[in-house]
């Protein structure tokens, strides 16, 4: 493998690493002990649910026949609620709390 092929392949493997802690093999914790699943609106359920199935702000939009910019606050307002960073985390803890179902 040629140098550059070389680093290329390693800085691709670095970039893919799942940092974090490893997953253990338990079953997750019931839904109830997930606190901010009980603190959101119905409104706000629903655009996490549609953000689960990985529909865009204006998809969601669209769907809930909302603005955007709706979409845009009900976001926000789940992100402080679940204490996540970003929408990324947001929909890991929704699949991980059992808020939204694997099919």
């Amino acid at each position: 493998m040629s140098e550059a092929h070389h680093s290329t392949a390693e800085a691709a493997y670095r970039h893919l690493q799942v940092v974090g802690p490893a997953y253990t093999g338990a079953p997750s914790p019931p839904l109830a002990t997930f606190g901010w699943t009980a603190r959101l609106s119905r409104r706000e359920a629903d655009v996490l649910r549609l953000l689960a199935e990985g529909q865009s702000t204006v998809e969601i939009g669209h769907t809930l026949f909302i603005s955007p910019a709706t979409v845009k606050c009900h976001v926000a307002r789940l992100i402080a609620k679940v204490g996540v960073r970003d929408r990324v985390q947001l929909v890991i803890a929704a699949y991980r709390s059992g808020f939204v179902q694997v099919d």
